[in-house]
């Protein structure tokens, strides 16, 4: 593998505002999926709002987590720390392509008490288990008992990483496939890059297979293979058979050129036991020199 070598530009946290931080963070670390967080305070008032901080953090108990910020102004809670505090539960729901710019709408800082259902046009939907609502636009919602909250700093634009527990998942029926399992193509999910750029999951949507057996890794590749321009990608499914094949002898004559062509072919083919073979023929090549 010839490697390209790269420059990097240093950024010491310590000595960068915190916009300059945030931006790195959100453009970094993207795209990120994005949680449309409903909750509701002690009156019963709704509030819905999106976090791209957020993520899942294990099955059994199954946790989700999200971290809304002090603001950078006055370091003040929002609304959806300050009800789950307060109420312990909280939905959230998925963003898909067809409800993008409501979400961006919900985003805005509304008055306290303002209901961001009717502000933005997302329709409610009633959970079973606890008192938020859902949005019945998204084709996936969680319904969530509050687990734990770890305030990050308690300074401006601190963060306050909050974890819930799915209590009760919904799924649309359009989503799903016989065997139960969610179809990518069909959840179309929206995720989160800095700036003002988001990323559509459906358009951009590749299968890498799963690994079957332990691979035989990159420390037994063959050295003039790992210096060759076959790429990281490429280089990994010849590690990833669990044996090396056998070498079957082919008296056909090409250029080494040719025979690195056809391992690249072959491996871009999932034609991994060929591409081997065109493996052993480079050697072969390369020692009677």
């Amino acid at each position: 593998m010839v490697k390209k070598i790269m420059n990097f530009k240093e950024f010491n946290s310590k000595k960068l505002d915190i916009k300059s931080i945030y931006h790195l963070l959100i453009s970094g670390i993207s795209p990120r999926p994005i949680a449309l967080v409903g909750s509701v305070d002690n009156n019963g008032n709704s509030n819905l709002a999106p976090y791209s901080f957020f993520n899942a953090f294990g099955a059994n108990p199954p946790i989700v987590g999200f971290s809304p910020a002090l603001s950078g102004r006055t370091g003040l809670p929002k609304d959806t720390l300050l009800n789950i505090r307060d109420t312990k539960e909280f939905t959230i729901s998925i963003i898909n392509s067809h409800m993008v710019e409501q979400i961006s709408l919900s985003s805005c800082e509304f008055d306290k008490g303002i209901d961001e259902f009717i502000k933005t046009g997302l329709k409610k939907y009633e959970s079973k288990i606890i008192k938020p609502f859902g949005v019945s636009d998204s084709y996936f919602i969680m319904e969530c008992k509050l687990y734990d909250i770890i305030e990050l700093g308690g300074k401006k634009a601190s963060g306050n990483l909050i974890l819930g527990e799915v209590v009760n998942f919904h799924v649309s029926e359009e989503v799903i496939d016989d065997n139960n399992q969610i179809n990518p193509y069909k959840f179309d999910a929206i995720a989160r890059n800095g700036g003002g750029w988001y990323t559509d999951s459906k358009k951009g949507l590749f299968e890498v297979k799963k690994p079957k057996h332990e691979g035989i890794g990159f420390d037994e590749l063959p050295d003039f293979i790992l210096k060759s321009n076959l790429t990281g990608n490429q280089l990994a499914k010849l590690a990833s058979i669990n044996k090396i094949p056998a070498f079957q002898i082919d008296e056909n004559k090409i250029s080494e050129n040719e025979t690195l062509e056809l391992i690249k072919s072959s491996i871009e083919s999932n034609n991994i036991e060929d591409a081997w073979q065109y493996v052993f023929q480079l050697g072969k090549l390369i020692n009677d020199k």
